[in-house]
């Protein structure tokens, strides 16, 4: 796992001006329940329709479900989105981005990770549009 992280953190540098130079995250596997829990979603109805496979606490925290397989490379992407997430944090971008605009990132990060292995992108357009919205109410 640790090898992972290091080469999406890797990849993550060469994408951006972040620094990458890190404590690595915890990582915690964890089931859709308790995900949600810890999200902050207590209704199951709710936490169902959330379809929650991961996030990022704002400390040095990554949750991921416990079907996480580190060989998949869908899975590979659902921790890379995470640990962009880490690094903005890490680097205080959340201090001076929406949130919405900061998910974007991760969103276009983690498509662009994507396509360079033949994988379909995650954000549609209207979903960038609807992200952005947020932060300019």
């Amino acid at each position: 796992m640790t090898d992972l992280i290091f080469a999406l953190l890797t990849w993550i540098g060469s994408q951006t001006t972040y620094n990458i130079t890190l404590e690595l995250p915890n990582v915690v596997f964890t089931n859709k329940h308790n995900m949600c829990a810890l999200y902050g979603i207590s209704e199951k109805g709710r936490c169902e329709a959330a379809q929650l496979k991961g996030f990022y606490d704002k400390e040095v925290t990554i949750y991921l479900g416990l079907d996480f397989d580190s060989s998949n490379p869908h899975h590979q992407s659902r921790m890379l989105h995470e640990l962009i997430h880490y690094v903005q944090w890490a680097n205080g971008k959340h201090t001076s981005a929406c949130l919405g605009h900061l998910e974007v990132e991760a969103y276009d990060l983690q498509d662009q990770w994507r396509a360079g292995h033949s994988l379909k992108p995650i954000l549609s357009d209207f979903n960038r549009i609807m992200l952005g919205a947020s932060c300019d109410a």
